[in-house]
C-alpha cells in the first residue's frame, strides 16, 4: 500500500481519473496535489488523446447565503462551489449557451451581459430597446435569452423574451448598442434558435401552439440590424389543450421548444394549479408532459404548412433540459446509469416585480424529473429549502 495518497501509482491514478465522467471531477482530481495533476495531464496529452465525455447540465444555484454552487448529475449530490466572473455575484441568471456562457443580469433589471464562467469573459448587453414602428427608444426587463451561435462568433444573434412595449427583442453581440423590438408574438411562450432544413433562424412558439420564424435581413454586418419574420400556417392539431389570453403560461399549460436529432420538438407541460410562495412567485404544482415533433411542408406559394405530431415512441432514449430559451436534449444511451425523462425547472412564470427589486424570493421549489409515465418532485443534490433573492437556478452548460 502506497505511504500516502500523493504516492499512489501513476498506472492507478490514470484509471481513477478515466473513470470520473463529471468534467468537474476533473478538474478537482487535478487540483489535490502534483503527482494527482503529472496523472491528469499524461491522461489529457496521451496518443491518442483521451477525449472528454459528453456532459451533462449542472444546475447552477445562487442562493441568499452562500456563495454560487452547483449540482452535477454525474457526479452525485454532492455541491460544488462555482465562481463566477466579478460583476455577475448576485446577478439574476437569464440563459444559458454551451461552453459555459451565461446571459446575466448584474444589476436587477440592468447591467446584461453574456459571461463565460471559464474564460471570464464579459460582453455587456444594452439594457434599452429601439421600437422602429414607434420611433422610440425604451427601457425593459430582459425574461431569458437564446443565441443563434456562441458569442464569439461574427455570426452570433441574442434573442430575449422580454417585458416592454414588445415582448421579443434581438440584438447583436459586440456590434448593437440596443435591441430591436419585434413585432409583438401574443402568448409568447419560448424561443430558440433552430437550424431547419427549410428555415434557419429563431422560432417562437405561442400559448395556442402557433410558430413563428424570424431570420436577419440584409447584410450581417449592416449598420443596423434588421429582422424578418414568417408564420406558419398552422393545422392545430384536436387535442391541443386550449390557450388562456390571461396567462402567459397558457392557464395551466407552459411549452418550451427543445432540438433534438435535427428535428424541432415542443414539450408541453400540464400542471392543475399554480402555488403562491411566500416571496410572491408562483410555482407550478407538476401534473404531466406532453412531447410533439414540428412537421414543416413548403407550398408552392413560398408559405409553409406546419403541424405538431406527438412523437410515437414516447421520449424514445432523450433526456431533456428544460429552461426558457436555452432547453437542450441528450441522448441516455451516452450516460451509463441515466433513464429518458424530462428535467424541469420552476419558470412557468415570471414575477416581473422580483426583477426590479431586491426584496421577495425567487421561486425555486417546483424542480423535478418527469420519466415518462409519472412527475418526481425534486432533483439529486437539490436542497429541499432553498432561497434566493437574486436567481431562480438555471441549467449550465459546460
Amino acid at each position: 500500500m502506497a505511504p500516502s495518497w500523493s504516492e499512489l501509482p501513476s498506472e492507478l491514478l490514470g484509471v481513477v481519473f478515466l473513470n470520473l465522467r463529471c468534467l468537474a471531477d476533473r478538474v478537482y482530481f487535478a487540483a489535490v496535489c502534483r503527482s494527482w495533476r503529472s496523472a491528469a495531464a499524461a491522461r489529457a496529452l496521451a496518443s491518442p488523446p483521451t477525449p472528454l465525455p459528453q456532459q451533462l447540465p449542472w444546475l447552477l444555484l445562487v442562493p441568499s447565503d452562500g456563495a454560487p454552487c452547483f449540482v452535477s448529475l454525474l457526479a452525485g449530490s454532492a455541491r460544488r462551489r462555482l465562481s463566477l466572473p466579478y460583476g455577475a455575484h448576485g446577478a439574476r441568471l437569464c440563459g444559458s449557451h454551451a461552453g459555459g456562457w451565461l446571459a446575466v443580469a448584474a444589476n436587477g433589471w440592468r447591467a446584461y451581459a453574456l459571461v463565460n464562467v471559464f474564460s471570464r469573459a464579459w460582453l455587456p448587453l444594452p439594457d434599452r430597446m429601439r421600437v422602429p414602428r414607434h420611433g422610440i427608444n425604451t427601457c425593459l426587463v430582459v425574461r431569458a435569452v437564446a443565441l443563434s451561435a456562441p458569442p464569439t462568433s461574427r455570426d452570433c444573434i441574442a434573442a430575449a423574451i422580454v417585458s416592454g412595449v414588445s415582448n421579443l427583442a434581438f440584438v447583436r453581440p459586440r456590434m448593437d448598442r440596443q435591441w430591436l423590438a419585434s413585432e409583438t408574438v401574443h402568448g409568447l411562450q419560448d424561443v430558440l434558435y433552430h437550424d431547419d432544413e427549410l428555415v434557419r433562424g429563431f422560432h417562437a412558439v405561442t400559448n395556442d401552439e402557433a410558430v413563428t420564424v424570424f431570420v436577419q435581413e440584409g447584410d450581417p454586418g449592416a449598420p443596423a440590424l434588421r429582422m424578418a419574420w414568417r408564420s406558419y400556417r398552422m393545422q392545430r392539431r384536436s387535442n391541443a389543450p386550449a390557450p388562456s389570453p390571461s396567462s402567459s403560461s397558457g392557464g395551466g399549460v407552459s411549452r418550451y421548444l427543445v432540438e433534438s436529432r435535427g428535428k424541432l420538438l415542443m414539450v408541453v407541460r400540464h400542471f392543475p394549479s399554480v402555488v403562491q410562495h411566500g416571496g410572491g412567485g408562483g410555482a407550478a404544482t407538476a401534473h404531466g408532459f406532453e412531447v410533439l415533433e414540428l412537421g414543416v411542408q413548403a407550398l408552392p406559394s413560398g408559405d409553409h404548412v406546419a403541424w405538431w405530431v406527438e412523437l410515437d415512441g414516447g421520449l424514445d432514449g432523450r433526456v431533456l433540459f428544460l429552461a426558457r430559451g436555452c432547453s437542450r436534449a441528450f441522448e441516455a444511451s451516452q450516460f451509463a446509469g441515466f433513464q429518458e425523462g424530462v428535467y424541469f425547472l420552476d419558470d412557468t412564470s415570471f414575477d416581473i416585480s422580483l426583477a426590479l427589486s431586491s426584496g421577495g424570493n425567487f421561486p425555486c421549489s417546483d424542480v423535478g424529473w418527469y420519466s415518462g409515465r409519472e412527475v418526481m418532485r425534486g432533483v439529486k443534490g437539490f436542497p429541499s429549502e432553498f432561497q434566493s433573492t437574486f436567481s431562480p437556478p438555471t441549467w449550465f452548460y459546460p
